[in-house]
């Protein structure tokens, strides 16, 4: 089959075929068996299993020293966790780290390791912060992380570097070198926006274990989050704004400018957007609330009733607004990838 009708070739296409009457049930229910055969949805509910009974399993080891944290000697705490960092290692090594069984063995090493950190600070009473602790345990799992090809465990990996340094932050940057918080925001989004640009590479690349696509969205709403809060503090404090807080919010719009034509026009993907519409759509409402409830009482009159029935309307008119810019998009992007318009 050509490369091009295969690529169309996809459960929404065949059911949309179906609506406009193009083929009967029949063809239908053969078409989607072909497309998600019974043989995809079992391997994907172990897997599913999989994932579900591991997170279950470190939960319970965690829960498991908090329990018997007093009854337990400090020998036996080290011995258990390190033990069980090893065999989760060798497990995975021995399992093959190309099969999902593998790739989890190794994420449950990973998560391990900030256990026995936790219990050590605990022990001993070393007095570290707690931004030592997540800054400690991303260098640690560097390693298993690079090797790994795994994109649950660089979910991980980003969200404690992203943990470390909203602490260090907050108890050293700000307290100790009065560091602002766009410094933070900024920093956040460079992070998060080069782990996005490194995950689009990939995808470019053809790297197998990128294939799942889902780790778009968290990459890009980290980027779009950490550069609102500079905006939203713009509309609600304009009083206090320093010249980071522009540079900030400058680039808030750049990336929602960048992020909409790129996935709109070039990578077609519907989250990104929906992401960029609904930001939008929220600093928008904070915005238009701040310019309505910052009069207070006009003409020694309270109009508080008044406008937060005018501000309730207002916010159904901007969500049903942003629900029919998100539709008609999806419309238009799904007929340029029926022309053949696919990325």
């Amino acid at each position: 089959m050509d490369s091009q009708l295969d690529r169309r070739a996809n459960i929404r296409t065949i059911r949309r075929l179906h609506r406009d009457g193009l083929l009967n049930d029949r063809a239908l229910a053969v078409a989607s068996s072909i497309l998600r055969p019974r043989s995809a949805w079992l391997a994907w509910a172990r897997q599913m299993l999989l994932l579900f009974g591991s997170a279950m399993v470190l939960a319970g080891v965690i829960f498991f020293f908090a329990y018997n944290w007093v009854a337990m000697g400090r020998y036996s705490k080290f011995v258990l966790i390190e033990a069980g960092i090893v065999a989760a290692a060798i497990a995975s090594y021995w399992w093959g780290r190309d099969r999902l069984a593998g790739k989890i063995l190794l994420l449950s090493a990973s998560i391990l390791v900030g256990v026995l950190l936790a219990v050590y600070g605990q022990t001993y009473q070393t007095g570290a912060d707690a931004y030592e602790l997540f800054t400690g345990w991303t260098v640690l799992i560097l390693g298993w992380v690079l090797v790994s090809d795994f994109a649950g465990l660089w979910v991980v990996w980003l969200i404690l570097l992203n943990t470390g340094a909203i602490l260090y932050w907050k108890q050293v940057g700000d307290p100790a070198h009065s560091m602002p918080y766009e410094s933070l925001c900024l920093v956040l989004a460079f992070f998060n926006g080069l782990a996005l640009i490194l995950y689009e590479l990939g995808i470019r690349q053809g790297l197998e274990w990128l294939r799942g696509r889902w780790l778009r969205g968290p990459l890009f709403a980290g980027v779009l989050l950490s550069l609102s809060i500079p905006a939203v503090a713009l509309i609600v404090s304009p009083e206090s704004i320093q010249r980071l807080t522009l540079l900030a919010t400058i680039a808030w719009g750049v990336v929602l400018f960048v992020g909409y034509a790129s996935y709109r026009y070039k990578i077609h993907d519907m989250i990104p957007i929906a992401l960029v519409i609904s930001n939008v759509s929220a600093v928008l409402l904070i915005l238009i609330g701040k310019i309505l409830f910052h009069g207070g009482r006009w003409g020694g009159l309270s109009w508080d009733p008044v406008l937060f029935l005018l501000f309730s309307l207002i916010v159904l008119l901007v969500v049903s607004g942003a629900v029919f810019i998100l539709r008609r998009t999806a419309a238009t992007m799904a007929k340029n990838i029926g022309r053949g318009g696919d990325e």
